[in-house]
């Protein structure tokens, strides 16, 4: 049986893609990412997607609840920037997508798009819908082609 190496280093990311929602987990995503962000000294790509899937059918086909909700995450992108920024994090940028599911956006479009080579998650996003389906995080986990972190609050 070979030995382990220990003496390996960590990797230290440069381009750490955070994917939130509105719900406590994609919070905590945030947290973790810029604590890591801060580690590393890694530029940070908070992003967050609208999922046409999440309106009602009569939503979707109104552009002007569509703005809205546009516009709405659009702020909030900018609050989570500014947070991360007085954290300490030298080098945030924000991106919003939509279109279809969130996991497959962001593995897909996002992160080789930003040349990410950590992307950061909540362990679940919207209860019970994603349970059904298998959640975004382990989409992502299984699917990304970079290291991915799940963080979970207990």
């Amino acid at each position: 049986m070979d030995t382990l190496d220990l003496n390996v280093a960590p990797t230290q990311f440069k381009d750490i893609l955070v994917g939130v929602d509105e719900s406590e987990q994609g919070y905590f995503a945030l947290t973790n990412a810029v604590h890591q962000a801060r580690e590393d000294d890694a530029n940070l790509i908070i992003a967050t997607v609208l999922e046409l899937g999440d309106l009602s059918t009569m939503q979707a086909m109104n552009l002007s609840v569509i703005k809205e909700k546009r516009a709405e995450l659009e702020a909030n992108l900018q609050r989570y920037k500014d947070y991360a920024t007085k954290q300490g994090v030298q080098n945030v940028q924000v991106k919003f997508a939509d279109g279809g599911k969130a996991g497959d956006v962001l593995v897909n479009d996002v992160a080789p798009a930003v040349n990410a080579d950590l992307i950061v998650v909540g362990a679940h996003s919207h209860p019970d819908f994603w349970d059904s389906l298998g959640s975004q995080a382990a989409y992502i986990a299984r699917y990304a082609k970079v290291s991915t972190m799940v963080v979970r609050k207990k």
